[in-house]
């Protein structure tokens, strides 16, 4: 194993030599395309989100937690390099994060861990330069080997006994077995799993209905499709509001279903007591629109039904157990917290981020910048073929946003700008004026604009360009 201070020079960052800290295992559960309100919530009664809200209970949740882009690529690629969209480059047209960014997984592997990653998307794999630093990266999603359409799993219902999912049982059955012989070695781990079962189409497994009591025959339909959200989307046909409800009944399911599978991996550290040793972190990459303004699916948008994510942590010890914070956090600070875990000293400064581990050092006016590139390849591939007939002039544009406490600019690349926030947005100053709405709105304008530069400034672009094309859907 290598000493701490390595790490900071895979940054490019003096090193210094601090005593060598315990090296605490390392969980990062992605729940792809989950809403922050969608965790918590009780449906009929029923908790959508037991085994998570247990894991909440036992650590620190932070009710305010975004996501740096809409959608999977950049997304994780920040989680995975605390970098903003900006800095990795790894946006619409540019679909692969470049190899002179270093990874969460990269840092651990030379520090001695053991690195296992697991995927249900397909966005997320070698050809997009997510799997780095990973002794080993599994697929879980349909297709690949030995995925959950072929597994049995005993779902204590009458609905199904063979399960077909997105991933999500194939998923923990790999990582309960890779955790299985973690707990006979003698070395610290890293693991990330990711879940797509939220992701459009929802089409629960039968466990899902039956978590939060569906009568499945009282639906008008099992299934909402990525065809269906489409014909919203082009307008080709307006969406009921019962229709909407389906969809969203449809999505919780998924997602409650999910949290049985999450189960099992938390249960699966229980067993082999590594719970207590491992710092937890469960986030998603993003959200989704569920019929808001008309849209559905999670891309041509930053809303803050797409950017606000769940995020939880739990390790005993140095988090405190059943906080609710409502300081805003973003997914760059996932990576200092981790190496704040690890003993880093300093932050390195291509890294904006903060630990978590320190919320007193958080501040609630702290900037939170999240970007979204003109889908060029998915506007004139993707939709061009499927709705040939439909505009897509409205969604051409690139768009970006900066977050100051309550208030939320987004811009985009047609220089049209939308300020949301109180009613009331004076501000008192110290010389007796005041800020008015359009004043915040230039000054806020013109931050955006200063931190996106100097991000852009630092990185060089990515070393691969659009060799692969994206997989399908929105």
């Amino acid at each position: 194993m290598i000493a701490a201070a390595s790490i900071a020079a895979s940054f490019g960052c003096a090193p210094d030599t601090p005593p060598r800290p315990a090296s605490p295992n390392v969980v990062l559960i992605v729940l792809d395309t989950v809403r922050a309100d969608s965790v918590g919530l009780q449906w009929n009664g029923r908790a959508v989100t037991p085994q998570l809200d247990l894991i909440t209970a036992e650590g620190r949740r932070f009710a305010n937690a975004y996501a740096t882009a809409p959608w999977t690529l950049p997304s994780h690629a920040s989680l995975f390099t605390g970098l903003a969209s900006s800095q990795h480059g790894a946006v619409h047209e540019h679909f692969v994060l470049a190899k002179q960014h270093p990874t969460l997984a990269e840092l651990l592997a030379r520090r001695g861990y053991a690195t296992q990653g697991i995927t249900s998307n397909p966005w997320v794999t070698a050809g997009r330069g997510l799997t780095r630093g990973f002794s080993d990266f599994k697929k879980a999603y349909g297709g690949a080997p030995g995925t959950a359409a072929d597994i049995d799993i005993d779902t204590d219902t009458d609905t199904d006994t063979k399960v077909e999912d997105k991933g999500a049982a194939r998923a923990s059955q790999l990582a309960v077995e890779f955790i299985a012989r973690a707990s006979r070695n003698n070395e610290p781990f890293f693991l990330f799993v990711n879940y797509l079962e939220a992701h459009l189409p929802y089409a629960p497994p039968g466990a899902g209905f039956a978590a939060l009591g569906i009568d499945v025959d009282s639906l008008l339909r099992h299934e909402f499709s990525i065809e269906q959200a489409e014909e919203i989307i082009t307008g080709e046909r307006p969406a009921s509001e019962a229709e909407l409800e389906l969809a969203r009944i449809l999505y919780l399911c998924e997602i409650a279903y999910q949290d049985q599978q999450l189960g099992r991996v938390l249960d699966a550290l229980r067993t082999g007591k590594l719970l207590d040793e491992t710092l937890v972190i469960i986030t998603a990459d993003h959200g989704e629109l569920l019929g808001r303004e008309g849209m559905m699916g999670h891309e041509f948008s930053l809303s803050d039904d797409v950017l606000r994510v769940p995020l939880v942590l739990r390790y005993p010890g140095r988090i405190q157990a059943g906080q609710r914070l409502t300081v805003p956090v973003s997914h760059l600070d996932v990576l200092p917290t981790v190496l704040d875990l690890l003993g880093e000293t300093e932050i390195p400064p291509r890294l904006t981020g903060k630990s978590l581990l320190l919320p007193r050092k958080l501040s609630p006016d702290r900037p939170l910048i999240a970007e979204y590139s003109e889908p060029k390849t998915l506007l004139g591939q993707y939709w061009a073929g499927r709705h040939p007939d439909f505009d897509t002039q409205g969604f051409a544009v690139s768009l970006r946003s900066l977050r100051i406490g309550p208030r939320k600019l987004v811009e985009n690349s047609r220089g049209d700008v939308t300020l949301a926030g109180p009613e009331q947005l004076v501000q008192e100053e110290p010389n007796g004026g005041h800020a008015t709405r359009e004043t915040v709105l230039i000054e806020m304008r013109e931050e955006l604009t200063a931190r996106i530069a100097q991000f852009r400034g630092v990185e060089a672009r990515p070393d691969v360009r659009n060799k692969e094309s994206g997989p399908p859907g929105p």
